[in-house]
């Protein structure tokens, strides 16, 4: 069942020709047996297959069974299932990570990010870039949304 109307589709078809840049690949972190978070897993992978269809192999997806990566997930530090990682040209890490199904306003942040992260920089401001580096410790920055 796609979950992207046909109109959806071609807006982010016309978004992604015209901004996305280089390769994203998605680790898809999830647990197979588990019935209360599968039905996250399912959405979360479908949005993204449906994702990578229009990006012209730009964006990839991959699957990563706990049961079978757990040392892997660990590297990433996933804690919570499902989860995605987005990883850059080259498989470099860019510490974005999503928790559950991007759906409603986080769909429109997972299209910015995965834009941001073809093209390997994002649109903040100098004086906001300034600023973040001055950070001289490590800063997790979480956001909670309740599914509709």
């Amino acid at each position: 069942m796609a979950i992207l109307s046909d109109a959806h589709k071609q807006k982010v078809k016309e978004m992604f020709d015209a901004q996305l840049k280089g390769p994203v690949e998605v680790l898809l972190f999830h647990v197979d047996s588990d019935e209360q978070t599968s039905q996250f897993t399912d959405a979360t992978r479908e949005i993204v297959t449906e994702l990578a269809a229009l990006s012209d192999g730009r964006i990839t997806l991959k699957e990563m069974p706990l049961a079978d990566h757990a040392n892997v997930a660990k590297s990433y530090q996933i804690e919570e299932v499902p989860s995605m990682v987005l990883l850059g040209e080259g498989g470099t890490d860019t510490h974005m990570r999503f928790y559950g199904a991007p759906l409603g306003y986080e769909f429109m942040v997972l299209l910015e990010d995965l834009i941001d992260v073809s093209s390997g920089k994002t649109r903040l401001s100098d004086p906001i870039r300034q600023q973040l580096q001055a950070i001289q410790h490590p800063v997790s920055i979480q956001v909670f949304t309740t599914p509709t």
